[in-house]
Order: C-alpha cells, then structure tokens, then sequence
C-alpha cells in the first residue's frame, strides 16, 4: 500500500497536481479574503478534514455560490487530487482567476495543514 501511495504522489508531481507552495503563503492567502475549499463529499468531510476547510463537493461546482471575489485565491483539495482538478477548472471557466488544486489529504499533511474531525 506504502508504495502505492508513493507512486500517486510521484504522478501528482510530474503531472503537476502538487503544489509546492508553503504554508505562510497560503494562510496569508486566506487571512486576505481567500478560501480553502475540501472537494469531497459531506460523508468523507465528516470523517476528517482540514481544518477551517469549506465543504462544497465537486458534483456541485457548476451552480455553487462561491463565497469569494472572482479575483480572490481560492486552494482545492480531495483524497488525492482529481475531483479537486476538476473543481479547478470549473471555477477557472466561470472566471475566478487565483484558483489552486493542492492535492489530495497526503499533499496537505505535507504542506502542514492541521485536520479535525
């Protein structure tokens, strides 16, 4: 299983689903009117997520009502960072501007987001 995991993150990097951005940036991102959205569904968001995390799933990004400015940044995740690309473009084709896919929950255990439950 451990490599497994390995090989999909080894994947998100080359394929750029990772970001390596840092953790000061992001959370200066959000102090500045950005959002941290989790992509998952209620049940999966219920089991655990990061913390201060809103909960919009992806199967609803095409008429959910985004409570942020087009210009604003905007960080996406998932379990492992597909239904956050796909979020990603969404968004990026009804015209926000600053969004990011950081990945799945192993990439934001890594950029040092804190989880709760």
């Amino acid at each position: 299983m451990a490599l497994i995991q390995m090989n999909l993150r080894l994947e998100k990097l080359r394929f750029g689903l990772v970001s390596r951005m840092d953790l000061a940036q992001i959370q200066s991102d959000l102090a500045k009117g950005g959002l941290l959205i989790d992509v998952r569904s209620p049940e999966e968001y219920a089991e655990g997520h990061v913390k201060d995390a809103l909960l919009i799933p992806h199967t609803q990004f095409f008429s959910a009502d985004i409570p942020a400015e087009k210009d604003a940044f905007i960080y996406l995740y998932c379990k492992m960072g597909p239904r956050a690309e796909f979020a990603a473009s969404v968004l990026k084709e009804r015209g926000y501007t600053k969004v990011t896919n950081l990945g799945g929950l192993d990439d934001m255990e890594a950029i040092g987001f804190e989880f709760e439950e």
